[in-house]
């Protein structure tokens, strides 16, 4: 694991954790903690990049604000307390889960990948960042996954549309307690093409939440839904 990269990493996210620590509804791990953790797993996610592409960005500034402060915004939309695990649906290259697990010491978090090579670069990841096992990785469709599970909350980022979210999870949507989707500025029209879909199988309006990146990263919107409240 490349240290020089992980500390990089860190140095970009020096001043900018402490108000999206803040915004977190329970107790979260404090920043002089997480700066070095978080610089690891850019770290590590790099080198397993090497090996499988698992994501475009590959420089420290990047994965500090796209994938690491990106991933945080979630914390103000998450419980409290949760009847389960935080479920990283289509975990990609294990974000958001892994920073918002690092963030969140109370969660238990499972990254779950369709594809059988990204899986297991996943688990190889939780393994170089010897995390403990409430870290894990699995290779399944999130809603083969939930149809034998409960998760507390299922958080969504870049797996399609707000229509297409719906559709894939509505019969298994008695599984979860919470769903969050991170989105971009496409948000609006999402929402007006998934509204037909929401109103005919009962999903509840959603909450959203607004947050900007820092420079010129853009705007992200956490659309959640209760499935339990509609």
């Amino acid at each position: 694991m490349d240290a020089d990269f992980a500390a990089q990493v860190s140095a970009h996210l020096q001043g900018r954790l402490a108000p999206l620590l803040e915004a977190a509804n329970a107790p979260t791990a404090d920043e002089a903690s997480l700066l070095p953790q978080l610089g690891r797993f850019c770290a590590a996610l790099l080198e397993q990049n090497q090996i499988l592409n698992l994501t475009g960005i590959t420089d420290p500034a990047g994965m500090a604000v796209r994938h690491v402060l990106d991933a945080l915004v979630a914390l103000r939309a998450l419980p409290a307390q949760l009847d389960g695990p935080l479920l990283d649906l289509g975990s990609g290259c294990g974000v958001p889960g892994v920073p918002l697990g690092l963030a969140r010491p109370d969660l238990e978090v499972v990254l779950v990948e369709s594809r059988q090579r990204k899986a297991a670069a996943l688990g190889r990841l939780l393994e170089a960042l010897d995390l403990p096992p409430r870290m894990t990785a699995a290779h399944a469709r999130g809603e083969n996954w939930l149809a034998e599970r409960r998760a507390g909350v299922v958080v969504t980022r870049a797996v399609g549309s707000v229509d297409a979210q719906l559709k894939l999870l509505h019969k298994q949507r008695g599984r979860f307690g919470l769903l969050v989707m991170l989105k971009g500025p496409a948000i609006e029209q999402e929402l007006a093409d998934a509204e037909p879909r929401r109103a005919r199988d009962g999903w509840p309006q959603p909450t959203l939440q607004h947050a900007s990146l820092p420079g010129d990263a853009g705007q992200r919107t956490l659309v959640s839904f209760d499935p339990q409240h509609a």
